[in-house]
């Protein structure tokens, strides 16, 4: 529709924009540094819809040792993002027709990631998580893919890494080892699968384990203890408990997928460490899993540099198979308040809007938004006006726009704005009457 105000209308041949999005009126046009031919080779990224399961288990199946996070979370909860706190919408990168990458941001903000090995993919999974309405925290995935993307992730200067450590990969298959003979503990000590009432104790040292790592919870007390308990139905948790009945040591399966099982959460207090006790759990845990689950294998990742938990793990017949990322962090509080501009509308109404660098992750909700770029005098150039039902949905809307090139703003200048969406557009014609050079046609 042509802009208010007496502004030339749209050339019959000019295409009017529809983004199916909202309201949006572009000053100038975008700039193309990528032909059309150029995107078009690029890898396709897609959500993992039901018809893309058995291609997509088949891909990560291939790659089993490192995809145990991605196989289970895909087999428990399912392809999209739900509450549960492991669930995330999972996508696949293909090339010429072929699965070349599989991930998943979870509701945690953990990214699961399995390239076969690839760093050039990292870019665009990175970006493509610019659309989902959590925030990167973790990498989790096979190590070279792992390792680039937690690069673009430091780069970030809002991020503070936590847990930035290479983990060794540790494979054990279990139908070629026997139960290992090992020292006589204690006869005061039990050692045994725990329980539902072990939950306060388990609690107490499973909170000690993650604080030693300096890894956050990133979960409710009550969500620990529903997911303890789903865990315990299953049998994937198992203790050391000394004279006094106190659990002193711990260890798990954080993943299984078929016959295959992914040990974690092994813990032993301070105060009883060096006296065979997550020895003697794990011996336990591998002849459940041998004999009561009848897994084939077992799989876990230790630090590199974790020489007392990798003597463990190879005393027990565990074997070196390779490398593995789990790489988590946090974001520091954007304690600054942002910039804000007032923006005349062509009715001498004053607009105040909140200003971002571009691209950035903005809050949910309707409103209005200009694209812009400042001059070396520190003026304000608008590029594009609009409003939309989700400021947070910016990122995709623009890069639909875009199409091929970059948008060329280096900031976005928004206001959160409830009003009615007739209110919304009224004030993107009030501006773009105001902003739009004479002798531009404008569309709408």
């Amino acid at each position: 529709m042509p802009v208010p105000g007496g502004r030339r209308p749209p050339r019959p041949q000019d295409p009017v924009p529809h983004s199916g999005f909202g309201t949006f009126v572009r000053f100038c046009n975008l700039a193309r540094s990528a032909s059309i031919d150029a995107a078009c080779c690029k890898p396709m990224i897609r959500h993992v819809t039901d018809s893309d399961i058995e291609r997509v288990r088949a891909f990560l199946e291939s790659h089993v040792d490192t995809s145990l996070f991605l196989l289970s979370t895909l087999a428990a909860l399912g392809p999209r993002l739900g509450s549960h706190l492991n669930s995330g919408n999972f996508r696949v990168i293909q090339e010429g027709g072929q699965i070349a990458a599989v991930f998943c941001l979870t509701r945690r903000g953990n990214l699961l990631v399995q390239a076969g090995g690839r760093v050039d993919l990292a870019e665009q999974i990175f970006e493509d998580c610019e659309t989902e309405p959590m925030e990167v925290r973790g990498i989790v995935g096979e190590w070279p893919a792992a390792e680039a993307l937690w690069k673009l992730l430091c780069a970030d200067p809002r991020f503070e890494p936590t847990h930035a450590l290479k983990d060794v990969l540790y494979r054990l298959m279990l139908k070629e080892t026997t139960r290992p003979a090992g020292e006589a503990l204690n006869g005061s000590v039990t050692v045994r699968a725990l329980d539902p009432e072990d939950f306060v104790q388990w609690e107490r040292l499973n909170s000690a384990y993650f604080a030693e790592l300096s890894l956050p919870l990133q979960a409710t007390l009550e969500q620990r203890r529903t997911d303890f308990i789903v865990r315990i139905r299953s049998g994937l948790w198992w203790g050391a408990f000394d004279d006094c009945y106190d659990l002193v040591s711990i260890a798990a399966l954080n993943a299984t997928y078929g016959s295959l099982g992914q040990v974690g959460g092994v813990y032993t207090r301070p105060a009883d460490r060096k006296k065979g006790l997550a020895k003697a759990v794990m011996r336990l845990l591998i002849e459940d899993c041998r004999k009561r689950l009848r897994f084939e294998k077992l799989v876990l990742f230790t630090g590199e540099d974790n020489t007392a938990a990798r003597r463990l793990y190879e005393s027990l017949d565990f074997q070196a198979a390779g490398a593995f990322g789990l790489l988590l962090g946090d974001r520091r509080a954007n304690i600054r308040a942002p910039e804000r501009h007032k923006w005349a509308g062509q009715s001498g109404e004053m607009y105040t809007y909140e200003v971002f660098d571009w691209p950035a992750r903005l809050t949910p909700g309707p409103g209005n938004y200009i694209f812009a770029t400042s001059n070396a005098a520190g003026d304000w150039h608008p590029l594009l006006v609009g409003e939309c039902a989700d400021l947070s949905t910016l990122t995709v809307q623009d890069r639909l726009r875009s199409g091929a090139g970059r948008h060329p703003a280096t900031h976005v200048h928004v206001r959160l704005n409830f009003n009615p969406v007739s209110v919304r557009r009224r004030e993107v014609s009030d501006l773009a009457e105001h902003w739009t050079p004479p002798d531009q046609d404008v569309l709408v």
